[in-house]
């Protein structure tokens, strides 16, 4: 059973947000995320995510995964590449846990930025990301909450 047919409206675009957020997510990764506490932003002091940390990398992995199986559930709703109802399902339930660690990643680093830390300040990147891990994260939790 495809869910194309349940999904029309505005729960239909949920995995297309998802897909916008994660791909997002994944470019910001390359953002700097953390300079030196007197540099401006986007100064050449400056650190990527990919550079600063493995959690960074990790991010940057789970914005991947996000944005292909985003795709795969917007391409089934669209009718281009239908898929059964439990991939979908399975789909979407992917998504939101992939949500989750991408949020708790770049939540921690932002929290906790890599070591040593106290000549760091954070920068652009890391806020851009936080910002669509948790677009991802709300969008995931609309597409997976029981329908009434």
């Amino acid at each position: 059973m495809s869910t194309r047919a349940d999904d029309r409206g505005p729960r239909g675009t949920l995995p297309a947000v998802i897909a916008v957020a994660a791909a997002i997510l994944a470019v910001s990764v390359f953002l700097p995320w953390y300079t030196a506490d007197v540099a401006p932003p986007f100064s050449p002091e400056s650190s990527s995510g990919w550079d600063s940390t493995v959690l960074g990398r990790a991010a940057f992995a789970f914005g991947v995964l996000l944005l292909i199986a985003s795709v795969l559930v917007v391409l089934d709703l669209r009718g281009t590449f239908p898929l059964d109802g439990e991939v979908v399902r399975a789909l979407n339930w992917l998504c939101l846990a992939l949500a989750v660690g991408a949020t708790a990643l770049v939540t921690w680093r932002l929290i906790r930025p890599p070591g040593p830390a106290e000549f760091l300040a954070r920068d652009v990147g890391i806020y851009i990301a936080m910002g669509a891990a948790i677009v991802a994260l709300v969008a995931s939790i609309g597409v997976v909450r029981p329908r009434d």
